[in-house]
């Protein structure tokens, strides 16, 4: 992340995508999928549109071993701002 994030940045103030959820946003939804599907591709020699459906079918397992209480944003004014549900 640290390699490419002024790259990023400078693309935020014209790419849609990048600006409404910033770079660490953009990273976790575009690039980490992306990046799973050619390893997966890689290590089981099929085509990219089986990594991408190996990928869908394995988010189910992978809340399972990865599960993650919800994450509480606290307003240090305001109280409890919002809850993310991360599943």
């Amino acid at each position: 992340m640290t390699r490419f994030a002024s790259k990023l940045r400078r693309l935020a103030a014209t790419d849609k995508l990048i600006s409404s959820g910033g770079v660490s946003g953009y990273v976790h939804a575009v690039l980490v999928p992306e990046l799973g599907a050619l390893l997966i591709k890689d290590d089981m020699s099929v085509d990219e549109e089986k990594a991408r459906e190996v990928l869908r079918n394995s988010v189910d397992i992978g809340n399972l071993l990865n599960e993650e209480e919800d994450e509480v944003i606290v307003d240090p004014v305001g109280g409890v701002k919002a809850m993310l549900d991360l599943t």
